[in-house]
Formats: structure tokens, sequence, C-alpha cells
């Protein structure tokens, strides 16, 4: 491993408050012109759907979606409506697509996007980075948050400015401009939350007696806990799997051992259930790892704490997870020699013949 490896994705984690905060800017100053177009949609159902990384937005970006508008929203692989439109897409009530793609190119979602419009004619809302691309050129709205741009091959600050992007979205749907103002103050806490708890994050990712990492994480935190388990996947090599809260107790918890680390993306609503489980599998000789908003370790059965004291609504800090979490992924491939910025047969942007 040269002296250079990881640089790009270990800036690209640090630096992506900038990022956030030029991505609030952007898609603001749009607000109205967002607002018009769900206004004018008349829609019954949104899907959301993504490749990999965009993928897992999509399914805590469709949860945060139908918690504020009340509208139904479900999350897809983009691959899945392709090839199985019939079981994927409404037959009698419009639907809204909301597609995201950093790159914009990505075979499975543009070939998504190209069916949905032929068969159902309805509107397309796009997310990504990159605004002249195909994506973009062929949504009704394109929201290109451009200064996320990266040059590594795993998605760091693409995956949470485009997630901010959605929920911004959201608020703006739902018509409700105190969500929105409270997501405004996100890039001030991931900066404080980098330069506070970056020690302790690179710590346990150093530690070499984790050999399994389990994210979990329930309601609109179950898709960041499966971006966070893809992380660790792409960057370490890593064995990481990701689940739902109380799913972990109905087979799961056969693989906790002393080696095992439980990363907890603790909800307010669950809480005292997710806060049980954590303390059954410590039980069995597993170390935790808990982010929550408030509390005390012995109180949330937490080996490691990292404290959000954001003062913000759940769904309205649900980014603030995904920096630090990222961070982990790094250090542990880092500790194993490994390069972050080059994932093993890994392609920025999947291209299908």
């Amino acid at each position: 491993m040269n002296e250079a490896s990881g640089i790009h994705t270990h800036q690209e984690i640090w630096e992506q408050s900038v990022a956030w905060e030029a991505t609030l800017a952007h898609i603001l100053n749009q607000e109205e012109k967002i607002r018009r177009f769900f206004q004018e949609e008349g829609f019954k159902e949104a899907i959301f759907i993504g490749c990999g990384s965009t993928y897992y937005l999509s399914l805590a970006a469709a949860a945060i979606f139908q918690a504020l508008t009340g509208v139904r929203a479900r999350a897809l692989p983009a691959s899945e409506l392709l090839l199985f439109p019939e079981s994927s897409l409404p037959r009698k009530e419009p639907a809204l697509l909301v597609a995201t793609s950093r790159s914009g190119e990505t075979t499975e979602t543009l070939r998504a996007v190209r069916l949905f419009k032929e068969g159902y004619g309805k509107k397309v809302l796009a997310i990504g980075c990159y605004e002249a691309s195909k994506l973009m050129t062929c949504a009704s709205l394109g929201l290109a948050t451009k200064e996320a741009k990266e040059r590594s091959v795993a998605q760091t600050r693409s995956f949470a400015s485009m997630f901010l992007v959605a929920q911004l979205c959201a608020g703006i749907a739902a018509e409700r401009p105190d969500y929105c103002n409270q997501l405004r103050a996100l890039p001030v806490h991931g900066k404080r939350l980098m330069a506070e708890e970056s020690s302790l994050i690179q710590g346990i990712g150093e530690e070499p007696n984790f050999r399994r990492f389990f994210f979990l994480g329930s309601g609109p935190h179950y898709g960041l806990a499966c971006e966070a388990m893809l992380k660790m996947k792409e960057m370490s090599l890593s064995y990481a799997e990701a689940f739902h809260f109380l799913e972990f107790r109905h087979g799961p918890k056969s693989m906790v051992d002393e080696e095992t680390l439980l990363v907890g993306l603790l909800s307010d609503s669950a809480r005292r259930y997710e806060v049980a489980l954590l303390a059954e599998m410590r039980g069995y000789g597993a170390k935790t790892l808990v982010l929550a908003e408030e509390g005390e370790s012995e109180e949330l059965s937490a080996d490691y704490l990292v404290l959000f004291r954001s003062g913000l609504t759940e769904m309205a800090r649900a980014l603030l997870f995904m920096p630090l979490l990222q961070l982990l992924a790094y250090h542990r491939a880092m500790a194993k020699g490994l390069d972050p910025d080059r994932p093993r047969h890994l392609e920025p942007v999947v291209l299908l013949e």
C-alpha cells in the first residue's frame, strides 16, 4: 500500500459538510419549482429506485417521504423494476418515480426509467451529481448536487448529499418548512461530530479482534444501516451485514460472539426495544457501538457511544449517522493494508452490454 492510499476517500468523508452546505443552498434556491412539481403531479404512490448505495438511499428516503407526506412510498432496486415490472409497478393509480444515481449513467436505472415512462407516462424525479448526465436529461425534474462529486469508487459524500436532496424534497412536498429548517443545521453538527468522535471511530476501526460487523437500524435508519454495511464490505473486505433491530433475534444472533461488533443506529421511536436487543447481544459476548441523540453508556448498553446532541428530530438528524460510519469502514480498510480509494473488482459506474 503506497502513501497515497485512501487519500481521496479520507478527504471526501471529512469535507462532506461543505458539500451539504452547497446542496442546501442549491436545492432551497429551487424550492418553488420543486413545490410546483409535487403539486402538479397528482400521484398516489412514490416509487424510489437506485442501485447499490442509491438503492439503500432509496429505502431511507422512501420511509421519510411517506412519514412526512402521508403518500404511500416504497423502494426497489432499479433492476427489479426493469426485470419484473408486473410485480413492481402499480396498475391503476398514478405514481411518481424517484430515481437516484451518482453518475446518472447506470444502465439499470436508465432502462428502468425508460420502461416506466413508456409504460405509464408519468413524471420522473431524478437525483444525482452530474447535471448533464443521461438520467438528468430524461427526467421531468432533475436535481444535481454537483459539489458532491467524488474521485473515489465507494460513495461517501455523494450518498450523504443525495440523501439530503431527498430529505429536502420530502419536506417541500409535505409543505413542512419546519423540517427543511432543521436540515439547515446538519452541516454544523456533522462537522462537529467528526471533530469530536473521529479518534474513537479510528480506534474501533483498527481493533484487530473484530471479525464480524452487524449494522442495526429500523424505520428510516434501516437503509442507512445497509449503506454502512456496504461501505464496510466495499472498503475493507470485512464480513458485514445489516438488519432491522428486532429481526436480528430471528436467526442472525447465532453468529454473535466475542469477535462481533454490533453497530446500533438508535431511534427515538423504538429506543426501548432497540436497547434491549443490544443488551441481549452483549450477553453473548458482542461489543456494541451505539449512535444516539442522548443517553449514557450504561443506559444504552453501549461499549462505545456517540451522542449527536443535535436538538433535531429523529428524521431530520438521520444524515448524521453516515460520516462516522463511513469513517469506520475507511479505518478498517487502512488497518488491513487495503486502499479504500480502489475497492477490489469495483468500478464507479456499472454499465451493461
